[in-house]
């Protein structure tokens, strides 16, 4: 099973930082109990001031203490996310592909473009295993098209994705999913005229039965979301 690397890296940012609060907390108030007993010459007011520091430090802990709940809650929030969205993009992935930290990325690449883009990532992911099931991001089409999602240089920096790269993986998913949303919009909703337009066929004549692309994508979906049910 592929576990995701980013809530182990966050589990240790979030300990670090819970260790940075409290032992800044407990300096703070060891000086401050140090302060308050001292033996020195000061005045009266330093010595109230001394013994109201503890007070304040408990206010400053309470406060530490319910960011440190939130975080904690935000983390928990985090990976029923992970584990709910990503993961199951994530295993079938892992099917075609050995290189864990590329299943990892584009698992997180589908999620984040199909939610901004709105399309389902289980669509972008039928989609990205018929146009590049090698997960091949440098892999070019005889027709010219780039990456994982098989996109066409004429379309490379034009949807807002922040880069022209499509062998970059995240910019490739970003624009495959731009493209097909505009598709799915364009077509009224219909999902068959949609993919046939993402695959280039008009009337059947770019690439043999083209027609039969969106079966294929239909195919690649249900035997994914066959395998999930299963586990």
């Amino acid at each position: 099973m592929i576990r995701s690397r980013e809530p182990t890296r966050g589990g240790a940012l979030k300990w670090s930082v819970l260790r940075l609060w409290l032992v800044s907390g407990t300096l703070s108030c060891a000086s401050g109990a140090a302060f308050a007993t001292g033996t020195d010459s000061g005045s009266l007011a330093q010595r109230r001031a001394a013994l109201a520091a503890p007070a304040a430090q408990v206010s400053d802990l309470a406060v530490l203490s319910h960011r440190a709940s939130r975080l904690e809650s935000g983390m928990r929030e985090l990976e029923a996310r992970y584990e709910a969205d990503v993961e199951p993009l994530a295993q079938e992935l892992s099917r075609y592909s050995g290189d864990a930290e590329l299943v990892h990325r584009v698992a997180l690449a589908l999620v984040r473009e199909g939610s901004r883009a709105g399309v389902d990532p289980r669509l972008l992911l039928s989609v990205l295993l018929v146009e590049d099931p090698g997960l091949e991001t440098t892999a070019v089409s005889s027709e010219g098209a780039v990456g994982l999602m098989q996109v066409m240089p004429a379309h490379a920096g034009g949807w807002g994705c922040g880069s022209d790269d499509l062998t970059d993986p995240d910019i490739n998913i970003c624009h495959g999913a731009r493209i097909l949303a505009h598709y799915l919009a364009a077509s009224g909703g219909n999902l068959d005229r949609a993919l046939l337009r993402y695959n280039g066929c008009v009337r059947g004549t770019n690439t043999p039965d083209c027609h039969l692309y969106p079966v294929k994508v239909y195919r690649r979906a249900s035997q994914a979301m066959f395998r999930v049910a299963q586990k």
